[in-house]
């Protein structure tokens, strides 16, 4: 019990840590660039005059070895609808609603051959107000609701969620930055603070610099990118992504009614095609590092945790707005 408490904390203040040091390292001057969010990550400020945005793409994680036998790949595939609304004159109401299914194919011996867990589902809503105090500062307030299941497991014992606050400083047209977070209750696991980040640098033509994070099960989901718009409708960007799932398992695999988690660090180049000013296709292709899987029983005991080596990842993101 003692270790799965310290592995869970250990991974929240690494979600806290890798938020900053994405936020350093990506507003460092040198780094100038256009950015991507991660693939669970819906980019509100990417098409600032639509009220309404849809995303959907798909993933492909390549076979890893398991550092304690046996080896496993990755399928995922998402949607995100969002929509903003200006209630009042100071006042904006934003939400956001995400699917996710990510299906698991584990073989090879050791541990993985005894299949953990298989296809997981995801759905997250977030749902906030901002105030704009001025055209500089603002002030952010919400709610977020996770529900993260393996398929076939109860979906009411897969819930987690929590409230949110942040603050917003646009000093400049090129430069536009929130921080806060969200407080976000574990599966089998005590209460974690999850970092909420967004921050756009313009500091020069054809170049960008992106941060985002956002709560997700588990902790949080977050991305850097460097970019170079290389012709007026094709960008090029370089990334690091940071995943953290928690998932509940149904009652018939080797933990019934456990808890499942996936950690990892993808790094990967996208290029970019704005097709029409509301209407963008994304393709990239890199490697997940830094990979970790843990397993749980259904009282958040630790049952088993291992590495698992660098895999391929390659996919597709379509964006569109009105």
């Amino acid at each position: 019990m003692r270790d799965m408490r310290v592995a869970h904390a250990s991974s929240a203040r690494r979600s806290w840590v890798l938020g900053l040091a994405l936020a350093v390292a990506t507003a460092w001057p040198l780094a100038t660039a256009r950015a991507q969010d991660a693939e669970e990550i819906l980019d509100e400020d990417q098409m600032p005059d639509a009220t309404l945005m849809g995303d959907a793409g798909y993933s492909w994680q390549g076979d890893a070895d398991i550092d304690r036998g046996g080896n496993f790949s990755v399928n995922r595939f998402d949607i995100g609808l969002l929509g903003r609304a200006q209630v009042a004159d100071p006042l904006r109401w934003t939400n956001a609603l995400f699917f996710g299914l990510s299906d698991y194919d584990f073989g090879g011996t050791g541990g993985s051959s005894n299949q953990p867990w298989g296809t997981i589902l995801t759905l997250r809503l977030v749902s906030k107000l901002t105030y704009a105090l001025d055209e500089q500062w603002g002030l952010t307030v919400g709610g977020v609701f996770i529900a993260s299941p393996e398929s076939g497991a109860d979906w009411g014992d897969s819930i987690s969620g929590g409230g949110l606050l942040g603050v917003d400083f646009r000093p400049a047209k090129k430069f536009f930055i929130s921080l806060g977070a969200a407080i976000i209750t574990e599966l089998e696991d005590d209460v974690t603070v999850a970092p909420s980040i967004n921050m756009i640098w313009l500091p020069a033509p054809d170049w960008a610099v992106r941060v985002g994070a956002v709560p997700a099960a588990g902790g949080s989901a977050a991305a850097g990118e460097v970019a170079y718009k290389v012709l007026e409708p094709l960008e090029i960007g370089l990334g690091l992504l940071f995943n953290q799932r928690r998932f509940r398992l149904d009652d018939s695999g080797i933990a019934p009614d456990g808890v499942g988690e996936e950690n990892n660090l993808p790094l990967r180049l996208r290029l970019g095609w704005t097709i029409t000013p509301n209407f963008s296709a994304h393709v990239f292709a890199g490697a997940a590092l830094a990979g970790e899987l843990q397993l749980d029983d259904r009282n958040g005991n630790l049952l088993a945790k291992s590495d698992y080596d660098p895999a391929p990842y390659v996919g597709l993101r379509l964006v569109g707005g009105f």
